[in-house]
């Protein structure tokens, strides 16, 4: 199992440091990041939000653990908030923290780490997919988006920047979101003459979503000045990878769960925060350089926090 996440780690920060590679030798460009942004929030993950939630099966036992892990998630919002206020963040800067500080690279990574953890069984994975698209997706593209607009929309004032947040109801993820759970809801087809191919087309899309997001961290990320931002990865860090999967554990110890299901709860809730919080921050206008560093340290730094979490929590 370690070296599974050892390895699912490793291929995440290859495709970001590949991505700076090709920064450096100029085939890529950082003002190119905000195209590569547009083309995740308006193209790859709506498609990728809409197939998934799709062809979801949403078991009512499972809701309680999506529940919990929406509860932590607005804590950790909450707590990002807080220290932030206590650090001074600048309005850009409070966002990319707050969005670092919560969200975690559930599809991303969790996906591929479960299926490795647990690969034999199937009740692991629908766990897995229940927890991410209803206790994360939904609050990380409602909330967390709102949180970007709100805090990357400093040259507005507070009304503006209200306006500015409603915008995402008229945004492709908000239809994509809607019509994924409408489409689940009524257990609508996923295969037929003309359905069969629509969905192999969202799933091409889709593909690229994990490349695109990669690329767009790397394209952004700059590894100077971290001396300024010490204490803001340390809080990220201490957030996100720590108190976050106590948050989920703690509510687990008074559940009916199984051993299996707990440790699912506790490996999702600590995975490094979601690498499109960069995107995010950078198609909203928060401080998206910070947000890639941020996400960066976190990826470093859940190599190990991961393997001490599910040791600690869920052995």
């Amino acid at each position: 199992m370690y070296g599974e996440i050892v390895i699912s780690i490793a291929i995440l920060t290859g495709l970001i440091l590949l991505a700076v590679l090709l920064r450096g030798t100029g085939l890529l460009k950082e003002e190119q990041g905000k195209l590569f942004a547009d083309l995740v929030t308006h193209v790859t993950l709506p498609a990728l939000v809409f197939s998934s939630l799709s062809r979801a099966e949403i078991h009512p036992e499972y809701l309680w653990l999506a529940l919990v892990m929406v509860v932590a998630e607005l804590l950790s919002l909450a707590m990002a908030w807080l220290v932030g206020r206590k650090l001074q963040l600048e309005h850009a800067q409070m966002g990319a923290f707050m969005l670092a500080s919560a969200f975690g690279s559930s599809s991303l990574l969790g996906y591929a780490l479960i299926s490795q953890v647990f690969p034999d069984n199937i009740n692991t994975i629908t766990e897995t997919v229940i927890i991410s698209e209803v206790g994360i997706a939904p609050v990380f593209f409602t909330v967390g988006m709102m949180v970007a607009i709100y805090y990357g929309k400093s040259d507005l004032n507070m009304r503006g920047r209200i306006v500015a947040v409603t915008g995402f109801f008229k945004s492709p993820l908000f239809f994509a979101l809607v019509a994924g759970v409408f489409w689940s809801t009524l257990q609508l087809p996923v295969t037929g003459t003309l359905i069969t191919p629509l969905f192999q087309l969202l799933e091409i899309v889709s593909s690229a979503n994990t490349f695109l997001v990669a690329i767009t961290v790397g394209v952004l990320l700059h590894f100077s000045s971290l001396g300024t931002i010490v204490w803001i990865v340390l809080f990220t860090c201490l957030i996100k990878l720590t108190l976050k999967p106590l948050m989920v554990w703690i509510p687990a110890l008074v559940m009916d769960l199984q051993i299996w299901e707990v440790q699912v709860l506790v490996l999702e809730a600590a995975m490094p925060s979601a690498l499109l919080s960069v995107v995010f921050a950078k198609t909203y206008g928060c401080d998206a350089n910070l947000a890639s560093k941020l996400i960066f340290a976190t990826l470093m730094a859940s190599a190990v926090t991961i393997i001490a979490m599910f040791a600690v929590l869920a052995s």
